[in-house]
């Protein structure tokens, strides 16, 4: 036997809240002691450690490491911390071996734990890095990133950012690797190490290798239609559209250079693809929006329900709810969009109180001063802030929407914006004027938020033609028709899912590409 195939090591994992000790402290450890002949069942040591006194764990690190409030409240000194990982290194015996995957991120935040702890940054163990073995084993892999090497490994796919799971991740990977070093003839961590040392004889591909067969890919059909990338548990990690579905599915495929690595690290876990064939491209659009819904795959980021809301306000437009009733009629809109940005400045003109994006210098005096710029430029003096009147404050920007595109066309406003803001027209303008063109802007863009939301409810209920097929689609509250089959059709209110529906309906109206009946 081997010392590689038959010495336990240590695999650890450490969550931060930055990418080095100067920017960021220590969050959890995680490790494991495995046997190269048996890894599992894999027995995980999970620990989340007190954060310094005055530091706060920002709210994005929270949510991409799934840290609960009940862990944080059972975190632990990190001196104690330090105590068990020293009590588990002693379990390896002498000339611990401890692999990380990236260590070099480890590395930083151990040394400086150690540093902490005994007044020094040398390790009393010898640590590999299993990412930078795998990139001299399999260079022409997409990516190495532990995502990527546990799904190229036949792992079942783990979405979750947890320190568990990367461990677990990272056990398998190791595992994996050791027969591959055996085959090269390295048996020991003395050889290993030396051969991490010389200079790597590999070039950069000029094609990476996958797990699909070219041949497979290229008998894929050119139909519209939604594709699946399957990891070899066959969980779906992406799903996507098409307008050839060939075409699309084997541009993920091509080239080396200027690749997304999120992607890459995605293409490196994939074994199978699954495609769906459509009539159109917008029945391919529709499906997606449902099946991303449905599968929730870890690689989207668009059209994914999440945390994702819509809200629907009373008649007078000062409170919202979440759910649409005799009440909570106006909707739907987004939680934070255009409508509620211009109801946020009335309130903050009424109350004097100054908003979270208003410019440098920005007082209660000068946005007032705007204000009255703006009404006097719109010839709306009688005008009165408050959110009593917030109707006819919404009435006035659909007129104000209504004369910029009699100037400049339907649905060009953002278009224009973006070509104005090149210009540098507003920078020898007062703070008082530039906020009066602010606040115009917002008036406009509200109004279009508002125009969409009515524009969706008549889509709602609705008969439509797609003109390239002349086929025709009906609509039962928010639903398709063929869809309901035989069952009874419920209202069970308008939803995420309707909106998302919807609003890829209403992109195809304004196109051209639909047609209501």
């Amino acid at each position: 036997m081997h010392e590689l195939s038959q010495k336990k090591v240590l695999i650890i994992d450490c969550q931060t809240t930055g990418m080095h000790p100067s920017n960021g402290f220590l969050l959890q450890l995680g490790w494991s002691i495995i046997n190269p002949q048996k890894i599992h069942p894999l027995k995980i040591e999970k620990w989340t450690l007190k954060i310094p006194e005055h530091e706060q764990i920002p709210a994005k690190i929270r949510r991409l490491l799934q840290i609960t409030d009940e862990e944080l409240s059972q975190s632990i000194e990190p001196s104690s911390v330090f105590g068990k990982l020293q009590s588990t290194l002693k379990k390896l015996g002498p000339e611990p071996i401890v692999i990380a995957h990236y260590a070099q991120f480890e590395s930083s935040f151990l040394k400086q734990f150690y540093k902490e702890h005994l007044g020094t940054d040398q390790f009393n163990f010898e640590l590999f890095c299993s990412q930078k073995i795998a990139k001299r084993l399999f260079p022409n892999l997409p990516s190495h990133n532990l995502k990527a090497m546990a799904g190229f490994f036949k792992m079942p796919n783990t979405p979750k950012n947890e320190v568990s799971s990367h461990v677990a991740m990272t056990a398998t990977v190791w595992s994996e690797l050791i027969p591959v070093l055996i085959s090269q003839n390295i048996f020991s961590y003395s050889s290993l190490s030396g051969w991490l040392s010389t200079k790597s004889k590999a070039i950069k591909p000029y094609q990476f290798e996958y797990n699909i067969e070219r041949l497979m890919r290229l008998e894929i059909t050119t139909k519209p239609g939604v594709y699946r990338m399957l990891a070899k548990d066959k969980s779906i990690l992406y799903v996507g559209k098409a307008t050839s579905l060939k075409s699309r599915v084997n541009s993920y495929f091509r080239g080396v250079k200027n690749r997304d690595r999120r992607k890459l690290e995605m293409l490196a876990q994939v074994w199978d693809i699954e495609t769906i064939e459509c009539e159109t491209p917008l029945e391919a659009a529709l499906l997606e929006s449902d099946e991303i819904k449905k599968w929730n795959p870890p690689y989207n980021v668009l059209l994914k329900a999440g945390n994702r809301k819509i809200i629907f306000y009373n008649y007078e437009f000062t409170q919202f709810s979440e759910n649409k009733d005799a009440t909570f009629f106006n909707g739907p809109f987004k939680p934070y969009d255009e409508l509620m940005i211009l109801l946020e400045l009335i309130e903050a003109i009424e109350t004097k109180k100054l908003l979270t994006y208003s410019e440098e210098g920005m007082t209660a005096d000068v946005m007032s001063a705007a204000w009255n710029i703006f009404r006097s430029t719109y010839e709306l003096e009688s005008l009165k802030i408050d959110r009593t009147n917030l109707r006819n404050i919404l009435f006035i920007a659909y007129k104000m929407l209504q004369g910029f595109e009699k100037i400049h066309g339907k649905g060009g406003f953002q278009k224009w914006w973006v070509h104005e803001k090149k210009k540098n027209l507003e920078d020898e303008l007062s703070l008082e004027q530039k906020f009066a063109n602010k606040i115009a802007r917002i008036f406009i863009r509200a109004a279009e938020t508002k125009r969409k939301s009515r524009q969706l409810n008549l889509l709602y209920n609705s008969s439509i033609m797609i003109y390239s097929t002349q086929k025709k689609i009906t609509l039962i509250n928010g639903e398709f028709e063929d869809h309901l089959n035989s069952r009874p059709i419920k209202n069970n209110g308008f939803n995420l899912h309707h909106y998302d529906r919807l609003s890829l309906l209403l992109s195809a109206k304004i196109k051209k590409v639909i047609v209501s009946e």
